[in-house]
């Protein structure tokens, strides 16, 4: 027994001689890569956009409604149709004012007649009123010199007195004719008010005429088409609705957050569906937050006569938020596998290092790294297929 307990101890210690033997270390060759181009990583101050989403809208929309009750009889737009001011929308059927016309127009044909019987009866008056004033004249001058005559005996008295009685009938007849003259010109004031009266009633009569064709009081296009032909309609009732092209605007949410920092007057690019983009400013703000959605509405203008621009289309308002300062990377250094996002950094010991970053957003050529990155670090910009993760760089 003392024999195998000896041996099993001999084959311990051996055992324990072998564990504390080391071998020689290998000594490991790293790959070298040859970078010809790098990039700093800096600390850059940005204007970060801030994107939403709109709809064209008028700030003026315009219910037309006819002022005649009638039937349509014609509709000349549609909807989606653009419109000038003054351009006829639809025309109205009405029995009642065409008949309306036609009798003020009679009445008035009736008054200028009676017109030019009157001009006749004043011109026979005033043929007659000269006649009377010849005679007169002519019998005034005989009496005087019959009644110089008589006081001297030299004609006798019923000479005088047929002269004198020629000299009152003169007298009378001038009279009868300046008084018809004063008729006359009574009757003709007369019929000058009732052709007043009847012109009066004809315009008033055409007025109405005019409303049954419905115009465009402004430029722009319709939105909205509430009736048919053959329709009756009455004043008051709404049958189109058109928008203003001079107040488009493109209505936009944006998040609570901004209220204060988006303000009247500042620069937005609006991009809409078809890719075209216009440069514009905010039009206004409006102060009331959405306790639903925690937004608020900026309306931004839209140039006057822009074509191509109707209500209801879809448009991106790209806002310029204040400056702030952000480490930003070139777009092209950065590596994109799957979700992830890497570049390869130089280290001090000139190793080439992996590494996953986070990114914001991009402002033109730069991306905006949020983490991963530290500023003043070097990265690898060209040539990075050639990066080997902890690969020794050779520059240039």
């Amino acid at each position: 027994m003392k024999k195998i307990a000896g041996l099993s101890l001999c084959l311990l210690l051996l055992a324990t001689i072998g564990c504390h033997e080391t071998p020689k270390e290998k000594k490991t060759r790293r790959p070298v890569i040859q970078i010809k181009k790098t990039a700093m990583v800096l600390l850059s101050t940005v204007h970060p956009p801030y994107e939403t989403t709109g709809t064209v809208r008028s700030e003026k929309s315009i219910r037309v409604s006819p002022k005649v009750m009638g039937y349509i009889k014609s509709i000349k737009v549609r909807e989606g149709d653009k419109i000038k001011k003054g351009q006829i929308l639809l025309t109205i059927s009405s029995p009642e004012i065409d008949a309306k016309v036609k009798m003020a127009e009679a009445n008035l044909k009736v008054a200028f007649q009676a017109r030019n019987e009157v001009t006749a009866h004043l011109r026979e008056a005033e043929a007659g009123l000269n006649a009377a004033r010849a005679m007169y004249h002519l019998a005034e001058v005989t009496y005087k010199r019959f009644k110089n005559l008589i006081s001297t005996d030299s004609v006798s008295r019923q000479e005088f007195d047929v002269v004198e009685s020629k000299y009152k009938a003169a007298k009378s007849g001038l009279s009868r004719a300046e008084e018809m003259i004063h008729v006359v010109h009574s009757k003709q004031a007369q019929v000058e008010a009732r052709i007043k009266a009847a012109q009066s009633m004809v315009d008033e009569a055409r007025s109405y005429l005019s409303y049954t064709v419905v115009r465009s009081p402004i430029n722009g296009s319709v939105t909205d088409k509430m009736i048919d032909t053959g329709n009756l309609v009455a004043p008051g009732t709404p049958i189109l609705t058109l928008a203003d092209e001079n107040a488009y605007r493109l209505y936009t949410s944006v998040e609570e957050s901004l209220h204060s920092v988006i303000q009247a007057g500042a620069p937005v690019n609006i991009q809409f569906a078809s890719g075209r983009v216009l440069q514009s400013k905010v039009d206004r703000v409006v102060p009331d937050v959405d306790p639903k959605t925690r937004t608020f509405i900026v309306k931004v203008f839209i140039p006057l006569q822009t074509p191509g621009i109707h209500p209801g289309m879809f448009g991106r308002a790209v806002f310029q938020l204040p400056a702030k300062k952000t480490l930003t990377v070139p777009a092209q250094a950065i590596l994109t596998r799957g979700q992830l996002q890497m570049v390869y950094v130089i280290s001090k010991e000139h190793l080439c290092q992996m590494r996953l970053i986070k990114v914001g957003k991009r402002y033109g050529d730069k991306v905006e790294v949020l983490s991963g990155l530290e500023a003043g670090e070097k990265i690898i910009l060209e040539d990075i297929s050639r990066a080997i993760d902890g690969a020794k760089v050779k520059e240039g």
